[in-house]
This record gives structure tokens, C-alpha cells and sequence, in this order.
């Protein structure tokens, strides 16, 4: 299903606050939760299976906009390329741990 998103950042540049939006397309297909993000499960009393499947899928995702964001970076060049080439790194870093704690909670 493609469907687009837009996300609003606000950052700071030589002192001046900026406030961009920005839009860009998902083309990937969502099963029948789409994009929504249900934790109704994950407020300590949630059954581990519903744990596991949250933590499961919000990975797959996770690696699939770092994917994005790399192919976004490759367009890129100079110091832009560059920080989003330090956040690729942080984003693989944090699935790396997830992907631990899902292997932890599938044993």
C-alpha cells in the first residue's frame, strides 16, 4: 500500500531555530496493522507473546527505514551524506540490541 508520511523537525542552525516538514512516500506493503502502533500489551502486564510480536515487528520496520534512510544518504554528499551516515550507524546499533532482546524473549 503506498501512502505517504510527514514528520516535522525543528533543529537549530547558527543559533536560529529552524522548523522544516517533511513528506516523504512509503511504497512497502503493511499488513492489516498499517502503521499504527498499538502497545496496549506493553504496560508491564502484556503476555510475552504480544511482547515479542511488538518488539519482532517494530524491528522489521526499524530495518527497513534504516534501508530507506541509506539509500537517502547514497544521494547525498558533503557533511549532509556525512551525519546521516553517523545516524545509519546509531539506527544499526539499536537494531542490533533489539534484535538481542527479541532473541532473548524467543528462548
Amino acid at each position: 500500500m503506498e501512502h505517504n508520511h510527514e514528520h516535522t523537525h525543528t533543529h537549530t542552525h547558527d543559533g536560529v531555530e529552524h522548523t522544516h516538514t517533511h513528506t516523504h512516500p512509503h511504497l512497502h506493503p503493511h499488513g492489516d496493522e498499517g502503521h499504527g502502533h498499538k502497545h496496549e500489551a506493553l504496560d508491564g502486564h502484556g503476555d510475552s507473546d504480544k511482547v515479542l510480536a511488538v518488539l519482532t515487528y517494530m524491528l522489521e520496520h526499524n530495518v527497513h527505514h534504516c534501508a530507506e534512510l541509506k539509500d537517502l544518504a547514497n544521494s547525498l554528499s558533503g557533511e549532509a551524506q556525512h551525519q546521516l551516515f553517523h545516524a545509519i550507524e546509531a539506527f544499526d546499533q539499536a537494531n542490533d540490541h533489539l534484535a538481542k532482546a527479541v532473541g532473548e524473549l524467543k528462548k
